[in-house]
């Protein structure tokens, strides 16, 4: 049946004004909010203890935590000046479901290898894992996408390090989307184990000294805006959670948009959360944000790095040079060109999944079994 149109049309009229709402609410808070920030600089260290005086209050408390770099600092684009091999990674899969006759999964990586040099050519490496029926079920039946993900998001790290581990010299290795990862919700023992081996890839890649980094693209987070609302005095009366929450709808990209010029980064922030309580010592979560736009025309992106990459000054400036140098490839689309050809890599069809659904038929039959219709 098709779509009721004349529905949807009569809904536009309302949508729009609620989205013009929400628009002209982050503008009204942003001026405030940027205020704000320039007046907390030079005072990383008094933000952070009321960030940690906050968390002893609200055990649920998610907000930026100021590093060693003040938080309204600038860093323009820095040269690249070493030769390194990019490794960009991303995975696709095929989640089971129980519409389909046979429900399987499968978890496909695909990583696109540069050479800085150019002395070889650009490579395409694919992983592709059709899944064991013990990994699409649990005692609950079949598993949720959110087992998968986290499944596909340890395979592409674990293949990261695999590789860079065979490289010499200096390694960037890319995925698209955050470090921090969500994990099942059920908690399984099955899924805190996986969690537990993506921490040790974690520690392998830092132990190769792999610049390691999650990009994401058109961020919608807002740890930095929930930082300041803790300390805005104008919530100064608030609860821990009516301060985090004081200055929404306004996010991070909205705020720093016109704070950071074109091809420059924020400052490192660390991440204080209940889920990145799991990340330790090297492993603990960090980001900035770069503006990969042009003048009069920004493009935010959210770049999350772990402590040992965050760590290091040299690190962080060739990763900020060589994502400028990526995103100026596509031109008008300000995103990784080695990311974009690892989605390309890695993408699972609808055709490719009926194709693995005849072929699990088709031995199903040679086994002399009964395929389910």
């Amino acid at each position: 049946m098709p779509l009721d149109y004349t529905a949807i049309q009569n809904k536009l009229r309302v949508l729009a004004g609620q989205i013009d709402a929400r628009q002209q609410a982050e503008a009204g808070k942003a001026e405030h909010t940027s205020v704000l920030l320039d007046s907390l600089a030079g005072q990383n260290e008094h933000t952070r203890e009321v960030i940690l005086s906050a968390a002893a209050l609200n055990a649920n408390l998610r907000s930026a935590v100021p590093t060693g770099e003040d938080i309204t600092a600038v860093f323009h684009a820095p040269a690249i000046s070493q030769d390194y091999t990019l490794l960009a990674a991303d995975g696709s899969q095929v989640n089971p479901s129980r519409h389909d006759s046979i429900p399987f999964g499968v978890i496909n990586i695909g990583v696109f290898r540069m050479d800085s040099t150019l002395q070889s050519p650009p490579r395409e490496i694919v992983e592709t894992r059709l899944l064991d029926l013990d990994e699409i079920t649990n005692e609950y039946g079949l598993v949720g996408e959110e087992v998968i993900a986290l499944r596909r998001d340890l395979r592409e790290r674990r293949k990261l390090a695999d590789l860079s581990k065979e490289i010499d010299g200096t390694v960037l290795a890319l995925t698209d989307g955050p470090l921090e990862l969500f994990r099942d919700p059920q908690g399984s023992l099955e899924t805190q184990n996986e969690f537990e081996q993506y921490i040790g890839v974690l520690h392998q890649l830092a132990a190769q000294g792999t610049i390691t980094a999650g990009y994401v693209d058109r961020p919608g987070s807002d740890l930095v805006v929930r930082m300041l609302g803790l300390l805005d005095p104008q919530s100064e009366q608030n609860t821990v959670s009516e301060k985090e929450r004081s200055l929404a709808p306004l996010s991070d990209a909205y705020l720093f948009r016109n704070r950071i010029p074109p091809q420059a980064r924020s400052a490192i922030f660390g991440i204080h959360s209940r889920s990145a309580q799991s990340y330790p010592d090297e492993t603990a979560l960090h980001f900035f944000y770069l503006n990969t736009g042009l003048p009069g025309k920004p493009s935010l992106a959210r770049v999350e790095i772990p402590e040992w990459v965050a760590a290091d000054a040299n690190r962080v400036n060739l990763l900020h040079a060589v994502l400028l140098e990526q995103c100026a490839i596509l031109g008008g689309m300000p995103y990784p060109y080695a990311l974009h050809r690892s989605h390309e890599i890695a993408l699972v069809s609808l055709l490719d999944k009926e194709q693995i659904s005849q072929m699990i038929i088709r031995e199903m039959i040679a086994r002399g079994m009964n395929p389910p219709e």
